[in-house]
């Protein structure tokens, strides 16, 4: 056997092949269709992080100590699992965090004391008494993708039962692999962006494809109360409020994740402080850069901004600064498998159709 001689393992040999397969019939797609092709030919599984971590947290732990360690562990959601049922019933998020504080709020703070030391389960049970639900059986159905799902069934998804984030589970032990979202399955189609054929809508301009909100954007001034903030995170389901100065130039954006400062500061006793004295705390001014885009930007670069950014929404402005509209990664993830709307959808992996399925209620679209 000669020395230079390279030896293949049948798996990584396989994992070629499949690449070679798909990088051929990427050639022989439409270019139109090519990022809703690659959608469809990779997977959940493809998508996942070589390492990462799922936060889990008993239902019996208490509400502050669930924040807690969301701010700890710098993620968005966690997974809440109740070990009498020995099943998952569904995910606890920055939301509920929101809903939280403007039940205690309401109350003239009375339920501080509550919001502190009762746990997870009893804020589930207690909120649907509250709304109406005699019934407190618990439900462990969430919607859920299996590893083996394609990425376009997992916008598809999203898209259609209105949430963030959706937790993908092995179907065989049950176990909890990640939660995608639309940021990282962006992030994986921006590692191959280079390999595949370059669509031609790639570089039309923002105000040529007609991407974002424009019409009834909601601002905020700096002199507004965060309680009136958390209202409208509540009331109008949208992830980030733009901030404004007195000549309607934007000036910061303020976040649902943001709000964790709170939790971490435990200064949510007093939610009637104006946001500029918010701002301060959590934005260093001198290095803080916003993220937004103009109307003569290119998809390109506004996929670009995206990834390098981190974030889930572009602010759209003019040469003075001032807002035109909002672009969310949700619109643009929507407007790449929009070409595909007309056929047939593959089957999507639900765990149960109806809409409200979470126990808790899951990160509202970005818009």
């Amino acid at each position: 056997m000669s020395d230079n001689c390279v030896v293949i393992e049948p798996a990584a040999l396989q994992e070629l092949r499949t690449k070679r397969v798909r990088r051929d019939s990427y050639q022989r797609i439409n270019s139109e269709e090519i990022y809703q092709s690659f959608f469809m030919t990779h997977t959940c599984y493809d998508c996942m992080p070589k390492s990462g971590k799922v936060l889990l947290l008993d239902a019996r732990l208490s509400i502050r100590k669930a924040f807690f360690a969301l701010v700890f562990n710098n993620v968005r959601a966690a997974l809440v699992w109740h070990a009498p049922t020995s099943s998952n019933i569904g995910l606890i998020t920055i939301s509920d965090f929101i809903n939280m504080l403007i039940a205690a709020y309401d109350s003239k703070w009375n339920s501080l004391d509550t919001l502190e030391t009762s746990s997870i389960l009893e804020w589930k049970q207690n909120s649907q008494s509250k709304n109406g639900h005699t019934d407190q059986h618990l439900n462990s159905n969430i919607v859920h993708l299996s590893p083996q799902d394609s990425l376009y069934t997992a916008i598809l998804t999203s898209t259609e039962q209105k949430i963030h984030r959706i937790p993908v589970i092995d179907p065989l032990s049950q176990d909890f692999l990640f939660l995608i979202t639309n940021k990282r399955i962006l992030r994986f189609l921006y590692l191959f962006i280079y390999d595949l054929p370059q669509p031609p809508f790639i570089h039309q301009t923002l105000e040529e494809l007609k991407l974002g909100t424009y019409d009834n954007l909601v601002l905020i001034d700096l002199q507004t109360k965060l309680i009136e903030v958390l209202r409208m995170f509540q009331n109008i389901r949208v992830s980030a409020l733009p901030v404004v100065d007195s000549e309607k130039r934007l000036r910061d954006i303020y976040s649902k994740f943001d709000i964790m400062h709170l939790a971490a500061t435990r200064t949510y006793a007093n939610l009637d402080v104006p946001l500029c004295d918010i701002l301060d705390l959590i934005h260093d001014q001198n290095t803080h850069q916003l993220a937004t885009c103009k109307m003569t930007d290119q998809l390109f670069e506004l996929m670009d901004k995206f990834v390098t950014r981190e974030v889930h929404r572009l602010i759209i402005v003019d040469n003075n600064h001032h807002i035109v509209g909002i672009l969310s990664m949700s619109d643009l993830m929507r407007f790449f498998v929009s070409k595909l709307e007309n056929s047939i959808r593959p089957n999507l992996n639900i765990a149960n159709g109806h809409l409200n399925v979470p126990v808790f209620e899951s990160e509202p679209m970005d818009t």
